[in-house]
């Protein structure tokens, strides 16, 4: 098997299982598709940290475009899976700041924070699975953006 295919794979099963084994803690259950899209995420997570890790984008700017990136896929997923095939995964409607009952600010908050998890998840993986150089410097370009370094 191709070595990038065979990354790609572990990446995406190891974002599966971790996020449905946290739906099953938080909620109890979980749905198929929100394995296929913690995997998604996972991925895009591990795509944006490489570049943290090559000095090219910064911690918090990997923290707001994968908390973006989560929160538009919820949405669209939301939309198609809940409201047009009516399978009712979740619902937002009871909380504040939602939209059409398929995304809300407190948890597209909720999925900056959580991308930090997916970032360390992320190195470890790569550390340990990968034998890539261990690189949990994750605040030194922050400094250095607001002249602490």
């Amino acid at each position: 098997m191709n070595v990038k295919i065979g990354k790609f794979v572990t990446i995406f099963i190891f974002g599966a299982l971790c996020y449905g084994l946290m739906e099953i803690l938080n909620r109890g259950f979980t749905h198929i598709t929100m394995g296929i899209l913690g995997g998604i995420s996972f991925w895009v997570i591990h795509i944006l940290n490489g570049e943290r890790r090559e000095g090219k984008r910064s911690l918090f700017s990997i923290l707001c475009l994968s908390g973006l990136f989560i929160t538009s896929v919820e949405f669209i997923s939301g939309e198609y899976l809940n409201k047009f095939l009516k399978l009712n995964i979740w619902t937002y409607d009871d909380l504040p700041l939602n939209f059409d009952g398929q995304i809300c600010l407190p948890f597209a908050l909720l999925w900056i924070l959580l991308s930090f998890v997916g970032i360390v998840s992320d190195d470890f993986v790569r550390h340990k699975i990968f034998k890539e150089e261990k690189n949990y410097n994750y605040f030194s370009r922050e400094k250095s953006l607001v002249g602490l370094n």
